[in-house]
This record gives C-alpha cells, sequence and structure tokens, in this order.
C-alpha cells in the first residue's frame, strides 16, 4: 500500500475514493485532526502499489479541478460502494479490518509515556508543596525525593541534603529544627560536583576557581543506576512545561508509532532519551528534565521520513517543524547571548532551558529515520 496525497475535504475525498475504484484502483482513505490548523486531513492510500502511476494522474487532475465532470461517478457504483461499506459487508471482512486497522491506530506506547509523566508530574508537585510548607524548599540543595531518584545524576551535596531530610519526621518543619541542623542546611560545606563544561568553560575564561564544577561525574550511573540515562525525561519543572511537552508528545508520537509500531518507537525513544540527556549533562551538569529531547526527536524523525519516503504519510505540516526549528534556534540565540553576557559583564542571566538536548535530540532522530529498520511497515 502506497500514499496518494491528502485531501482536506471529506467529500472530495469520498469523491476521489469513487472515481479510482470506477477505474479499477482500490484505495483507502484515513482521517486524522490537525492539531495545528484545527481542520480535518483525509490521507489516501492505493492498496495495490502497481496501480500508483495511473493513480497519481488522476489525483493531479483532480486536485486541479475538483469540479470536473469528469469524476462523476454513476449512481450505481455508489450504491456498490455503500453495500460494500454495509454492516453486513465489514462483519464479514471483520478479522482482517480489524487487525490492520489495530496495527495503524493502536498507540499503547505513546499513551503510556504521556500517563507516565502525568503521574510523576502529579507525585513531584505533591512532594514540592510539602516541602514548601516545611520549609525546606528555599534551599540551594531542595529537591524532592522523586527527583533524587530519576534525574541524570544526584551530586554529593544533594545527597546529603536528602539524608538529612529523610531522617527527619515526616511533620517536622525547619522552623523547629535545633540551631546545629538548621546550620547544616543555612551553611553547607562547599562539596565539589560536576556542574557542566558551559559553567566551566565561563570560569575559566573569567580566570576564576573552577574546583567546585570539576566533580566526578556519572557517579549513579557508574554505582549501577542505569535508569537514571533517561529517567529524568519523565520529569517537568511546571504545569506549561509538562502541558507543552504532552501535546507534542500527542501530536508527533502517535502517527510514528501507528507506522513503525511498538517495539521500534520504543528503541527510537530510549536512543534519543540517553544521547540528549548525556550530552546536556556533559553541557550543563544534572540539575535538568523534560522530555523535550525526544520530542524534537520525534519531530526531526518525521522530517527526515517526510524526506525520505513521503508515500508513509506522516501528517505534520512543514510549518509545525518550521516553529519546533525557529522556537529551538530563539534559545539557543539567548543561551549564545548569555554565554558572552556571563563572559564580559557581571550580568549573571542564564536561561535554564536544556537546549542542548533539544538539538541533540533532533539530531539523533534525523539519523534513526535514516535506517530501513524505522520505515513504515518493516518486513522482518
Amino acid at each position: 500500500m502506497r500514499f496518494l496525497g491528502n485531501i482536506s475535504n471529506e467529500n472530495q475525498a469520498q469523491k476521489i475514493a469513487l472515481f479510482l475504484q470506477s477505474k479499477g484502483i482500490e484505495s483507502h482513505s484515513e482521517a486524522s485532526f490537525e492539531a495545528v490548523t484545527g481542520y480535518m486531513n483525509y490521507q489516501l492510500w492505493i492498496i495495490d502499489e502497481d496501480k500508483v502511476p495511473e493513480a497519481t494522474i488522476y489525483f493531479d487532475r483532480f486536485k486541479k479541478d475538483p469540479s470536473s465532470s469528469e469524476f462523476d461517478v454513476p449512481i450505481s457504483l455508489q450504491q456498490v460502494e455503500k453495500e460494500q461499506n454495509s454492516p453486513e459487508r465489514a462483519q464479514e471482512e471483520g478479522a482482517v479490518e480489524m487487525e490492520e486497522t489495530e496495527s495503524r491506530s493502536s498507540t499503547p506506547l505513546t499513551l503510556f509515556f504521556l500517563s507516565l509523566c502525568i503521574f510523576l508530574f502529579i507525585w513531584s508537585t505533591a512532594e514540592e508543596v510539602s516541602m514548601e510548607q516545611r520549609g525546606f524548599a528555599r534551599w540551594p540543595f531542595s529537591m524532592t525525593s522523586l527527583q533524587a531518584k530519576l534525574m541524570y545524576d544526584l551530586p554529593a551535596p544533594f545527597e546529603s541534603f536528602q539524608k538529612l531530610i529523610q531522617s527527619l519526621p515526616l511533620d517536622q518543619k525547619f522552623n523547629t529544627l535545633p540551631p546545629q541542623i538548621q546550620a547544616k542546611f543555612e551553611n553547607p560545606e562547599p562539596v565539589p560536583f560536576w556542574q557542566g563544561i558551559y559553567k566551566w568553560l565561563i570560569l575559566k575564561i573569567n580566570h576564576q576557581d573552577t574546583t567546585l564544577v570539576e566533580g566526578p561525574l556519572f557517579t549513579k550511573i557508574f554505582q549501577g543506576e542505569i535508569w537514571r540515562l533517561f529517567s529524568s525525561c519523565f520529569l517537568h519543572g511546571g504545569f506549561f512545561h509538562i502541558l507543552f511537552n504532552m501535546l507534542w508528545l500527542w501530536i508527533l508520537g502517535r502517527p510514528i508509532e501507528e507506522r513503525i509500531g511498538f517495539k521500534r518507537t520504543l528503541i527510537l525513544t530510549i536512543l534519543a532519551a540517553i544521547g540528549s540527556n548525556t550530552a546536556q549533562y556533559l553541557v550543563s551538569g544534572p540539575l535538568f528534565l523534560g522530555y523535550s529531547g525526544i520530542i524534537m526527536a520525534l519531530a526531526c524523525f518525521i522530517w527526515m521520513r517526510q524526506k525520505l519516503a513521503p508515500w508513509e504519510g506522516y501528517p505534520l505540516n512543514r510549518s509545525t517543524l518550521y516553529f519546533l526549528v525557529l522556537f529551538i534556534g530563539a534559545i539557543f540565540l539567548l543561551s549564545f547571548i548569555s554565554f558572552f553576557l556571563q563572559i564580559f559583564t557581571n550580568n549573571p542571566l542564564s536561561p535554564n532551558i536544556a537546549n542542548t538536548a533539544h538539538i541533540v535530540g533532533g539530531v539523533i532522530g534525523a539519523c534513526l529515520a535514516r535506517f530501513k529498520y524505522f520505515a513504515f511497515r518493516v518486513v522482518k
């Protein structure tokens, strides 16, 4: 089956499908909602690939003049089409039809990741509220227990803070702590931990001491906590952060999973997560979170598949991809300006956005899309 083209009008989609059938060309139509435009889009597929050249000629003529009488189908053929789509006919072909539809429309992995991110966001937010009420959220090494378990790494100062918090009663508030315990929070002992090439480079250029940002790397991962390579993707720092990422996951993840299936979507996601997270960790240290590195991988994956195999019919407008590219470009420019401001002025402006993960995630998605393994309906 090969992708023929898109029709924005349902009646026109039915009209060209009936016309092609009258010419002995079997077709299949799929409807999808375009989140960017707010309208429905109808994808037309040709069942027999040998008929694609002929169908393309008819389709191009139809797009130029859909109202042409050439494409009017006799009433008798329309009646046949209705009979073929009747409940009785559908029941006869039910097993094959259901299996084919489910293979394209079922997206359990996308729904799982979306649900997981929302669940962890609610959990982490509840912990943050509790810490705020107890008076522990304002300190530099503040982190929820969930974040401590899932962030890319847990530097020594943060781990010490967590152990101290966990040793206290759940209803213990900061202002009721003994003075010697409060002092540990107010004047923590400076301990070196990896804070990224970005901060190290700024200190080095300004001839400042870099000792505190040169701590050991991958400490928890080397201890066997390998889930940290990708788990920080499922954490989010605010309502709009998770809203933005989950909307894009829904828009981008479903069409990919519908075409390449559960297993290959999982491989794509894990590779994008590990690659983008590791790059971000090396550049900025362990204090980052969010699904946006994978989002960019999905977007660039679709962009590359559209270039290599447009017949796969990924329902994503180029304007949407351009928006994402411009967004990342704007953040990169902001980071670039911030870098020079921190070197040549006393301005501490530093955008707290994991742009390295965005860029590397996009590169990974585009590279993986070039492998035939990730093509639509690969036969093993």
